[in-house]
């Protein structure tokens, strides 16, 4: 399971040891494309470009993504701008919205996350799919309501990834670089 690491020292810490300092991080948005067919997740959206946004303060992880976990009590809009539709949690597709620019974006539709369970979407970077999970640490706080996963980093998505049988990926060398795994980054550290 996933424990602290030193790049530095190159060796595991015990939780004690780990020590945070002031940091901003970068965020971004991520699109991930819809592979089933749209009409799976609403009659409204066949025929429809739709992609399952998700917000992450660590992008250092894309790489390791299996997964997007959906809470399974929220609903989730269709929110469609400039030829695409994107999915994002209904109680932030305003705020979404206005931090993205997209103006002309307007509401195809609301529906439940229970039926989206295991269907697939793309990765963006990397050649392999990725699956719709539900997870209750999904919040309305910020971001999409739609959460990165990488059973690789982190308890959470490590639990998460074990619940639905997913591989852990972790394409880092001790130093904190990218393995030859990630070719679009390999050598670069984290």
């Amino acid at each position: 399971k996933p424990v602290y690491w030193c790049v530095t020292c190159r060796t595991a810490l015990a939780e004690a040891e780990v020590e945070y300092a002031d940091h901003a991080s970068h965020s971004i948005y991520v699109k991930f494309p819809f592979v089933d067919p749209p009409e799976k997740i609403h009659p409204a959206l066949a025929g429809k470009k739709v992609f399952f946004v998700i917000w992450t303060t660590t992008p250092w992880t894309i790489p390791s993504n299996l997964a997007v976990a959906l809470h399974p009590d929220y609903d989730y809009a269709a929110l469609e701008s400039g030829g695409e539709v994107y999915v994002v949690a209904d109680g932030l597709a305003e705020r979404f919205i206005e931090e993205t620019g997209l103006r002309d974006a307007h509401k195809l539709a609301v529906f439940r996350a229970d039926p989206l369970e295991r269907l697939r979407c793309r990765h963006p970077l990397v050649d392999r799919d990725s699956i719709l999970v539900l997870a209750d640490y999904v919040t309305l706080d910020t971001g999409t309501g739609l959460v990165h996963t990488a059973p690789g980093h982190g308890r959470e998505d490590y639990e998460t990834g074990l619940r639905y049988g997913l591989p852990v990926s972790a394409p880092l060398d001790d130093a904190g670089r990218f393995t030859e795994d990630v070719p679009l980054f390999a050598g670069k550290q984290v």
